[in-house]
C-alpha cells in the first residue's frame, strides 16, 4: 500500500507533534523515540537544546539543536531507516569521517555509528519505516532496495537536494513565517507533502551507486514513456509531483524514467514536470480575471515554498509572477503591426 493510502488509513485522525526544551545532555539524549543513543559532552559549559519532532505514519521528522560539542553514540531501532543532515557552515562527523556541505548520511536501523556535532549545531532528521520506502519503489528499483537497505550509505553532495528536504521538515513542523500559507499547508497539503519527502528519499536511494546501474531503453520506450506522462496530464488534468507517481504512470523503472527524459527532451523527468505546472501557472495569472493568490496557486499545483517557486518561476520566464499579473492586459490586448 503506497505511503500515502497508509498515512489517509491510519493516521488520519492524530498526529504526533512535540517540542520539547533540555538542559541536561542525558536528557537531550533520551528525548528522541525510536532510538538507542548516549550522548557526551566534550565543550565546556551549561548544556541546552531542543528537540522538535512531528510523528505521522511511518515516517518521523525533527529538528535538534545542542549548544555543546557533542559525541553521539547511536542506533536506530526496529526496522527503519535514518537520514541525518544539516545546511550550517560547521559540519559533523559520523563514524569519524567528515561529511561535507550538501551530504546526507543514512543509517539503517540495528547499525550502531558515532556521530560528532560541533557547537551550537541545528541537525534535521527523518527516520522512515523500511516498509514505507519500499511502498515508494517501482520495479527494479525494489529489487535494488532489497538488496542494499542494510548497507552503509552516505549519499553524494547535493546542496539542493539538503535544502529541498530541510524546508519540507521546516514546513511539516510549522517553522514557516506566512502564518496564512502554514494554515492553508496544514489543512489541506499535509496528505501530499508526506508522500514527497518518502518519495524524494527513495529517489536517492535508487541513485545509489549500488543502485543506480545504466540500463538499456529502445528508442520507441523514450517516446512511450515520455507519451504516457503527457497523456495522463491531459486526460486527469493534473500533475503528479513524485518520481514514484511517473513511474507507475510510465510502467518504468526509476532509472528508466531519467534516462528517457534525459535522453528524449533533455531535463530531468521532475524538472520536465515542474516547468509544465508552472507554465499552468503562468497561463492562469495571464488571465485577466483571475483573483486567486500567487501563495494559493503555488500551493495547489504542489509547489509547498513560496520563495523557491518564486526562484524557479523567474528562472524559466525571465520574471515574477507578480510581473505577469502586472502586464497580463497587454498580453490580452496584443498590438499588431500591419507592413505594407
Amino acid at each position: 500500500m503506497p505511503f500515502s493510502q497508509q498515512h489517509n488509513k491510519r493516521h488520519a485522525i492524530a498526529q504526533e507533534r512535540c517540542k520539547s526544551f533540555t538542559f541536561d545532555v542525558n536528557q537531550q539524549a533520551e528525548s528522541l523515540v525510536k532510538w538507542e543513543q548516549r550522548y557526551n559532552q566534550h565543550s565546556s559549559g551549561r548544556f541546552s537544546g531542543y528537540l522538535d519532532e512531528l510523528k505521522l505514519g511511518g515516517i518521523h521528522l525533527f529538528e535538534e539543536f545542542t549548544n555543546q560539542t557533542l559525541l553521539q553514540q547511536c542506533c536506530v531501532k526496529e526496522n527503519s531507516l535514518w537520514i541525518g543532515f544539516s545546511l550550517q557552515p560547521q559540519r559533523p562527523k559520523i563514524n569519524n569521517n567528515n561529511i561535507v556541505a550538501g551530504q546526507l548520511m543514512i543509517r539503517p536501523s540495528e547499525v550502531d555509528f558515532e556521530l560528532i556535532t560541533p557547537q551550537d549545531f541545528h541537525i534535521f532528521g527523518l527516520v522512515l519505516d523500511k516498509e514505507s520506502l519500499e511502498n515508494e519503489m517501482v520495479g527494479l528499483d525494489v529489487d535494488r532496495w532489497q538488496s542494499q537497505a542494510n548497507e552503509i550509505l552516505v549519499s553524494e553532495p547535493n546542496q539542493y537536494v539538503s535544502y529541498e528536504l530541510a524546508k519540507l521538515i521546516q514546513l511539516l513542523l510549522g517553522n514557516n513565517h506566512n502564518t496564512t500559507f502554514q494554515n492553508r499547508l496544514s489543512d489541506e497539503k499535509l496528505n501530499k507533502l508526506m508522500p514527497l519527502v518518502v518519495s524524494r528519499i527513495a529517489d536517492l536511494l535508487a541513485q545509489t551507486e549500488s543502485g543506480f546501474k545504466e540500463v538499456q531503453v529502445l528508442p520507441q520506450t523514450k517516446q512511450r514513456v515520455i507519451s504516457s506522462v503527457s497523456r495522463y496530464i491531459k486526460q486527469s488534468n493534473r500533475y503528479p509531483l513524485t518520481i514514484t507517481e511517473l513511474c507507475k504512470i510510465a510502467h518504468v523503472s526509476r532509472r528508466a524514467l531519467h534516462y528517457c527524459f534525459e535522453q528524449g527532451l533533455g531535463v530531468s523527468p521532475i524538472q520536465y514536470i515542474r516547468d509544465c505546472r508552472l507554465n499552468e501557472i503562468r497561463r492562469i495569472l495571464l488571465k485577466e480575471e483571475t483573483e486567486v493568490s500567487i501563495s494559493d496557486l503555488a500551493l495547489d499545483f504542489g509547489f509547498f515554498h513560496i520563495s523557491t517557486f518564486n526562484v524557479h518561476y523567474k528562472q524559466l520566464f525571465g520574471e515574477t509572477p507578480t510581473q505577469t499579473i502586472q502586464r497580463s492586459a497587454n498580453y490580452q490586448n496584443a498590438i499588431i503591426s500591419y507592413s505594407r
